[in-house]
């Protein structure tokens, strides 16, 4: 087991054709912790985050919301929502049957994004407050940015593995 959790660590040797492939199959993992957080967002949105959005409709706007048209964002949102978690979960597959270091530096990128995001959230929730806006509750920006972190670090892993894998190959060819 200690071996296993050696490979995301990320100046770990990876000395095998094995190892370096099961660190690049890794990214599929981050692709799928992305997938379960999107999940959690869709949820949190449709529900309590409906809710939400409307207070800051009706601050921003200085008027009260349309019902039909909340009802409508929401379900676009919620589609949006679906149809990329979807696609991460697809990608996740293919990374998982074929890695590559392509679809985990895309990741990165996506997955840094988040970070910023999540932290630009914590570090304006005093200033939102001030002007009378409404934060997304603490538990989701906590929950962004662990398991954002988590798959940067697969992400990170996996695009080193597939450089040494792309090492092994050369060897052989």
């Amino acid at each position: 087991m200690t071996k296993r959790l050696g490979l995301i660590n990320p100046t770990a040797r990876l000395d095998s054709r094995a190892a370096a492939l099961t660190v690049t199959r890794l990214s599929a993992l981050g692709m799928v912790i992305g997938a379960m957080r999107d999940v959690v967002l869709a949820v949190y949105s449709s529900s309590d985050g409906a809710e939400t959005a409307r207070a800051m409709v009706e601050t921003m706007a200085g008027r009260p919301y349309a019902p039909e048209q909340m009802a409508l964002a929401t379900q676009l949102g919620l589609a949006g929502a679906a149809a990329a978690i979807l696609l991460q979960l697809v990608l996740a597959v293919v990374q998982w049957r074929k890695p590559t270091s392509f679809l985990p530096l895309i990741f990165l990128v996506l997955v840094v994004w988040a970070l910023g995001s999540g932290l630009l959230a914590l570090i304006n929730m005093p200033t939102v407050a001030a002007a009378g806006g409404v934060n997304p509750p603490l538990w989701l920006i906590v929950m962004t940015l662990l398991s954002m972190s988590a798959a940067a670090l697969l992400h990170m892993n996996a695009i080193r593995a597939a450089t040494v894998l792309a090492g092994f190959h050369k060897l052989d060819d």
